[in-house]
């Protein structure tokens, strides 16, 4: 081993404890009233480990923790961040086994901004590299301007405060903040003018656009405090809906504004805010941009290969890394179908009870299932990366059935009755259903689209119930030939080009990884009656419409 590429210089001590993944609606309630609110309004000193108390993480944790406080920023100086990131070195030092002087720490969004650029498959000769989150190493937004490979920093600031503002209206909904953002931005459709133009004037008001920066209002003192005061007065589906035109409109504002400084109408974005498709569906339309690319897993799951593509640029030089760092045209970059795993998810009991095993199937006749508005669940080929699946690891159906919605919604997946699924569409009948005259890459489901008068017809449970708009995958055979086989099976079928498309998941669980991992998530319960399972070429029917 070469070298070892860390992202983020700074991590801030809590985040160690995991506590995104272990705190509650409750818990980050509290924290806001218990600790924030006495610090920033009361003028009090306050510790999170008195306001927490009996705090214990869940999950596994990467470092140990047991000299790392139980703090925020707030209550440690630089000298115990410096302490935080000696330990990360010579503990990777001591993992991996090389030494320390191999291991270089990279800024967070440059991470961001060199694995924008690199993942890209039309990567222009000069185009601008944006970033925007909820923050990393002491910000949350930057720009870069990539001319014949090389980067340039233009900025990288504090201003761009979206990514907080977002967050914390979620928690102000009852939502989890830093996960269910994507639930406020599902909602925000349902608002009529009526009910979002006051929000939406509030959040105006709190943060305007100033060049290539972001200025706040002097009056915000906190997001979550200010906004509560604020919003008091108005509806939560108009709170959602006056969110979302602020986030869509403010990015507009600052991209016009980047294009117009830096010349250029190409764009790549990264940073969890390009995670909101609906602002991206903004920004695409935007008359300054003519390619826009927001790349596999945008939110902070990417920061370690960004990592490593900055060791790659700073140690050969921006040429030789434009060389032997290749653009990618798929995300199936996780583990293949393990198969011995395969072969013992076969001979479960479970399996051998319920199901008929048959192997070497034609897709024609797993088409057949689908058609009969059944769902199919698949585990194929390697593992999609990022929280999208992309029909490795997916739940599919019918796309025009409403039925198909109804059955993953309540039996499956449990989501939010307003949240819209995914259509994966063939690359031969991508034009008959979707509106994307810029050829704008849909490969990785991170960008939101408009749909044809056939599209709302053929896609209709698996576009936004409200506006008709749509995430796609454009599935060619080149990229994911048996997925590609299996729709096309289905449209010969039933003469629908595309499948609706979700992950392979319960609410709240990760996606399966696995075969055996699908027995142990969903099928061993008793109230998940997902019928029918593609393994690759193997099919199991629990019913025998075949």
């Amino acid at each position: 081993m070469d070298h070892v590429a860390i992202a983020t210089e700074k991590l801030v001590p809590n985040n160690i404890h995991n506590v995104a993944t272990t705190f509650s609606v409750s818990d980050y309630l509290k924290w806001q009233e218990d600790y924030y609110y006495p610090i920033l309004f009361e003028n009090k000193q306050v510790r999170l480990a008195d306001v927490f108390p009996s705090y214990e993480p869940k999950g596994d944790l990467a470092y140990p923790i047991s000299t790392i406080p139980f703090a925020t920023t707030n209550e440690v100086g630089a000298d115990v961040l410096d302490d935080i990131k000696h330990m990360r070195r010579q503990f990777v030092a001591d993992h991996v086994g090389i030494d320390d002087a191999r291991i270089s720490f990279h800024r967070h969004h440059r991470c961001h901004a060199w694995y924008a650029y690199y993942t890209n498959p039309n990567r222009h000769q000069r185009m601008a590299i944006v970033t925007a989150d909820a923050g990393g190493d002491g910000a949350y937004d930057s720009v870069h301007l990539v001319e014949n490979g090389l980067f340039r920093e233009v900025t990288e600031t504090r201003s761009n405060l979206i990514g907080k503002i977002y967050s914390s209206v979620t928690l102000l909904l009852g939502m989890r903040p830093n996960e269910h953002e994507y639930k406020v931005m599902g909602l925000a459709p349902y608002a009529s003018e009526y009910h979002k133009q006051g929000p939406r004037n509030v959040f105006l008001d709190s943060l305007a656009v100033d060049g290539l920066k972001f200025k706040t209002n002097s009056e915000v003192r906190d997001h979550f405090f200010y906004f509560k005061d604020k919003l008091r007065i108005y509806r939560f589906d108009g709170i959602a809906g006056g969110l979302q035109d602020f986030v869509e409109t403010r990015l507009c504002e600052w991209f016009e504004n980047i294009g117009s400084e830096l010349k250029t109408n190409h764009f790549a974005f990264n940073g969890g805010v390009a995670n909101n498709v609906k602002a991206n569906k903004r920004l695409i339309e935007s008359a300054r941009v003519d390619s826009f690319f927001v790349p596999p897993g945008p939110g902070d799951e990417n920061l370690s290969i960004g990592a490593a593509y900055l060791a790659i640029y700073d140690q050969l030089g921006p040429e030789k890394a434009h060389e032997v760092i290749r653009s990618n045209e798929t995300a199936y970059w996780g583990p293949d179908v393990d198969q011995a795993n395969k072969r013992t998810f076969s001979e479960h009991p479970f399996i051998k009870q319920y199901y008929r095993q048959i192997n070497n199937v034609d897709l024609r006749e797993v088409a057949k299932v689908l058609a009969a508005g059944e769902i199919v669940g698949l585990c194929n080929g390697r593992m999609e990366f990022g929280s999208r699946a992309l029909g490795h690891r997916s739940l599919i159906a019918d796309p025009s059935s409403q039925d198909s919605v109804r059955k993953i919604n309540d039996l499956i997946k449990k989501r939010d009755f307003w949240m819209p699924f995914t259509p994966s569409v063939l690359d031969s009948s991508y034009d008959d259903y979707i509106v994307n005259p810029k050829s704008i890459s849909s490969a990785f489901m991170t960008g939101c689209f408009d749909t044809t008068e056939l599209g709302r017809k053929h896609l209709k449970g698996a576009t936004h119930p409200y506006d008709y708009t749509a995430r796609p995958q454009r599935v060619t055979e080149d990229t994911c030939p048996r997925y590609h086989a299996l729709i096309t099976a289905f449209k010969e079928e039933s003469g629908i080009g595309a499948v609706l498309n979700t992950s392979l998941n319960i609410h709240g669980k990760p996606i399966v990884m696995n075969p055996t991992d699908l027995i142990d998530e969903i099928l061993v319960g008793g109230d998940i009656p997902l019928k029918y399972i593609l393994i690759e070429d193997t099919f199991y029917a629990r019913d025998f419409l075949i």
